[in-house]
């Protein structure tokens, strides 16, 4: 039996289409610089619509709230028919009105996440968006003509719009699935315990970022005037390359999304990442730098060693344990 390939085939129509993919990018391009380039309260905005604050992207949590509300109201709409209940026609009625309500801030934040999406999966996610948009405007159409006394249009409008939506959300699924939009890119650990070093101290100059590798994992080692840090070099939201990223204070800017991320705890300050970083303890000692994973427990029930504590190092630096974390 031949593999199902239809979304590859879907995305592979929609570049022949000309100027979709273009257009599609250059909108999610458009959004995106809105959100980081509109100050500190677009940026706000933008980090409880991608879901920084959830820990995961908002749209999954909000969708299926209209998807469920339309899919019962399909049902009692079903059980009006061959019962001819009065309660049942409410009921399909205000479920449908519900899914409409609900569909408004699902949208938002599924457009806030195509803003931050990876070029190659923007024109899917586009499709995406135009489906839901004519599902939403049919549902519409839908109330319209049951509050008209039209209840069998109203009805016949609201499974049309259904099947569109369902459509759409098989297209979400192969947007999660194949293209990984809305999951951790970074990097689990995979190094045993303890402190391994990583570079030689006069290799990291003050202001600087270099990535190593520990194990089999990307790390960012970064030193400031006052400290080392240490974290997962592969930004969670889309796996930029936090080496290359922009450092202010204690924070990293992803290079990629602008994602922004706390250097001392590895929490996002900033969307549209919405997972933390994989936190590394840091230090300068006997000339070298030095990492290694931090743990709960560890950090509980150790003190530092004398070597790890902050002081001096080899270069008169001030340095401290930094370290980021999950």
């Amino acid at each position: 039996m031949a593999r199902n390939h239809l979304g590859p085939s879907i995305e592979g129509m929609l570049r022949r289409i000309p100027g979709f993919a273009k257009a599609a990018d250059g909108v999610a391009t458009t959004l995106h610089s809105a959100v980081t380039g509109g100050g500190a309260p677009a940026r706000r905005v933008g980090d409880v619509l991608h879901g920084t604050w959830l820990g995961h992207p908002l749209h999954a949590l909000l969708v299926g709230l209209p998807l469920g509300t339309w899919s019962a109201s399909a049902l009692f709409d079903l059980v009006a028919l061959v019962t001819r209940s009065g309660e049942a026609t409410w009921a399909a009625d205000a479920l449908l009105t519900t899914g409409v309500v609900t569909a408004v801030p699902a949208a938002l934040a599924g457009a806030m996440d195509y803003s931050a999406a990876s070029q190659e999966a923007t024109p899917e996610i586009a499709l995406h968006g135009i489906l839901n948009s004519a599902a939403l405007g049919l549902f519409l159409a839908s109330l319209a003509a049951r509050r008209r006394g039209r209840r069998g249009t109203g009805v016949l409008l609201s499974y049309g719009a259904l099947t569109i939506a369902a459509g759409s959300a098989w297209l979400g699924g192969d947007l999660t699935y194949r293209h990984r939009v809305g999951v951790n890119h970074a990097e689990v650990p995979d190094h045993a315990d303890g402190w391994i070093a990583v570079l030689d101290a006069g290799d990291l100059a003050a202001g600087a970022a270099r990535r190593v590798m520990v194990g089999g994992t990307a790390v960012m080692v970064y030193r400031s005037a006052e400290a080392v840090y240490a974290l997962g070099a592969v930004c969670s939201h889309a796996g930029g390359p936090l080496d290359e990223g922009t450092v202010e204070g204690h924070c990293v800017k992803c290079p990629w999304h602008q994602s922004v991320f706390d250097m001392r705890d590895g929490h996002v300050v900033h969307g549209p990442a919405t997972m933390p970083q994989a936190r590394y303890e840091a230090r300068a000692s006997n000339g070298l730098i030095q990492v290694r994973r931090w743990h709960e427990q560890q950090a509980s029930a150790e003190s530092p060693a004398p070597e790890a504590r902050p002081g001096l190092d080899d270069d008169g630096m001030e340095q401290e344990v930094g370290g980021l974390g999950i």
